[in-house]
């Protein structure tokens, strides 16, 4: 595959890769609209939005890889400053190439732009990855110690110890001059040679794939990641041109919450009377979701009902 300028830009997508004739698969995703409006919701400070973005961007990168329908969580959370960061993504039966992603952050004051996730979730600090597809499989959960500078550092180890795959990992998120928020992420991964012609390649040859792929990763800007005049496909065949890398159906990604007022009046249902009238004010029960914002208003006289 070549460079074509004409190719469509793909925000908001996941695109799967392979490079040809190599044990190397690999994702790229680029959010845009949707990142933007959850950032946005939230108002966090600047640095709290990039590291929320860069895990908007993770979940929708490793999200994106369910063949079911069902959700992918991640989630830090530790003993620091940072009490929890939580997002996650969700692909239904009905249109499977699209995903909802959301995501919200709680933590104290005193987290300033620089802390290393040590700094930000302490001692106790993990990354934990939760998926959950219902009849299709059974629920699986990878927890893995927060002992990086960065969430790079945090995602490549959880796949080292948690699938021993060979994982290389490249996240951001910026604000630009007008305030809008984008985010990326790519990773490639050496998989295991399963057919016969795979497993007759020279192992010195594959080691050397995989050096030589992941160096070209490294090479890749941040900037080159988040340019919105650079289609996914162009990026990826600057990388990888020597060798063709081929590209797969994407998945359109956008913001989506699950939150409903059926949902919350049957949690507020199974309540007693003392704990609602302690939440109600002036007869009324608000409940404002953490991951879109939204505010959720109840008659307390209608829900004893």
């Amino acid at each position: 595959m070549t460079e074509n300028n004409q190719l469509p830009l793909l925000t908001d997508t996941c695109l799967p890769f392979q490079i040809e004739g190599q044990d190397i698969k690999g994702r790229v995703v680029r959010l845009d609209r949707s990142v933007n409006e959850i950032l946005k919701k939230h108002n966090y400070p600047d640095h709290i939005s990039k590291l929320m973005g860069e895990t908007l961007a993770f979940t929708a990168l490793i999200g994106s890889l369910m063949k079911y329908d069902g959700i992918l969580t991640t989630q830090m959370k530790g003993d620091g400053p940072f009490r929890v960061l939580v997002s996650d993504f969700y692909k239904s039966a009905e249109n499977k190439m699209i995903g909802d992603i959301r995501g919200y952050a709680s933590f104290n004051d005193g987290i300033i732009e620089g802390d290393t996730l040590e700094d930000m979730f302490g001692d106790k600090g993990y990354l934990a990855i939760t998926i959950d597809q219902g009849k299709f499989m059974e629920r699986y959960q990878g927890i893995v110690k927060l002992e990086g500078e960065t969430l790079t550092n945090a995602a490549e180890e959880y796949f080292r110890s948690s699938e021993q795959l060979p994982t290389k990992v490249m996240l951001s998120c910026e604000k630009d001059e007008n305030g809008h928020w984008q985010a990326g992420a790519i990773m490639i991964q050496h998989y295991a040679r399963n057919t016969e012609e795979e497993q007759i390649r020279d192992q010195d040859e594959t080691e050397d794939h995989w050096n030589t792929a992941s160096v070209l990763l490294g090479s890749l800007k941040p900037e080159e990641l988040l340019d919105e005049n650079l289609s996914l496909q162009n990026l990826l065949i600057r990388l990888y041109h020597e060798s063709g890398v081929r590209i797969f159906d994407h998945t359109l990604i956008k913001e989506g919450c699950r939150c409903s007022q059926e949902k919350i009046r049957a949690a507020l249902t199974s309540m007693d009377l003392e704990e609602l009238n302690q939440i109600a004010e002036d007869g009324t029960i608000n409940v404002t979701c953490d991951f879109c914002t939204t505010v959720h208003k109840f008659e307390l006289s209608k829900l004893l009902h």
